[in-house]
């Protein structure tokens, strides 16, 4: 006979469904208060627990499961817009943790023993929570990046002492980086940054737009802070960026790393952004 304790079983599915709820928030992003979290968490629990007695074995059924969820959607979700889309994202979730649970104890041997997270071996529950991470993640950064692509956000560039602020827009196509150091680069307009540079180095770059030509001419009046940045685009095969290094960046508060190359011609009349930061 396989013993299951209920302090067991109450733990571990508290756990998983907290877990499965804060990715659910992550997913959908909606609002997820950490108190109402718990206490749907608890109720999961509690619900495993009554479900994995002989007296409750109506509790297994489908129709009971399905109101279980919602449930627990309403106490952490109750009230947000567009409810239904987020109830059916926790369902999936669970869905695919359940799955990689089952893919788990198939693979350690564990599947005979039933369908309670507490007659599965903390070993199938690691292996299980590995490959739903995994999976979450990619599904998280696929999520974001859709999210956040195509907005617009503040870009500071510090240099020479001086500052430059900058609307910028957010562009999953911007995966340019520097062949050498590997960092991203984040293209601006010339126009917007020319503030940070002094009068001659501002007048070269201001009035030559063939990068090879504004290099050679920087390098004669004895700056060499520049270099050249290859890139491809839509119509530009082998095309070439001036660029520098600035002393700071920043997206909005939060500070990042790279390099800005400059676009002499602008990024296009009316766009509202005079600045591409990759995502």
């Amino acid at each position: 006979m396989y013993v299951i304790y209920a302090d067991a079983i109450f733990l571990e599915n508290l756990i998983v469904d907290y877990i499965l709820l804060i990715a659910t928030a992550k997913l959908s992003g909606a609002a997820a208060g950490r108190l109402r979290v718990l206490a749907a968490a608890v109720l999961g629990g509690v619900y495993a627990v009554l479900a994995a007695m002989p007296p409750g074995g109506f509790l297994n059924g489908w129709a009971m499961k399905i109101a279980v969820g919602v449930l627990m959607s309403l106490v952490v979700f109750g009230g947000t817009e567009k409810f239904l889309r987020v109830c059916l994202v926790f369902f999936g979730v669970s869905a695919a943790f359940a799955g990689a649970v089952m893919a788990a104890a198939m693979i350690r041997g564990d599947g005979a023993r039933g369908a309670y997270l507490g007659r599965v071996s903390f070993t199938s529950l690691l292996l299980a929570f590995a490959g739903f991470y995994l999976l979450f993640s990619a599904a998280f950064r696929s999520v974001a990046r859709r999210r956040v692509a195509g907005t617009l956000t503040s870009l500071t560039v510090l240099h020479n002492g001086k500052k430059a602020v900058i609307p910028a827009l957010l562009d999953t196509g911007n995966g340019l980086t520097e062949p050498m150091s590997g960092l991203p680069v984040t293209v601006c307009s010339t126009e917007s940054l020319s503030g940070l540079f002094d009068g001659p180095v501002r007048d070269i770059l201001l009035s030559e737009p063939d990068p090879v030509a504004a290099l050679k001419r920087l390098n004669a009046a004895g700056v060499y802070s520049f270099f050249l940045v290859p890139y491809r685009a839509v119509g530009v095969k082998d095309g070439l960026l001036l660029a520098f290094r600035p002393q700071g960046l920043r997206q909005g508060r939060r500070e990042i790393a790279g390099l800005v190359a400059l676009e002499p011609r602008g990024l296009g009349a009316g766009t509202g952004y005079s600045a591409i930061l990759g995502i």
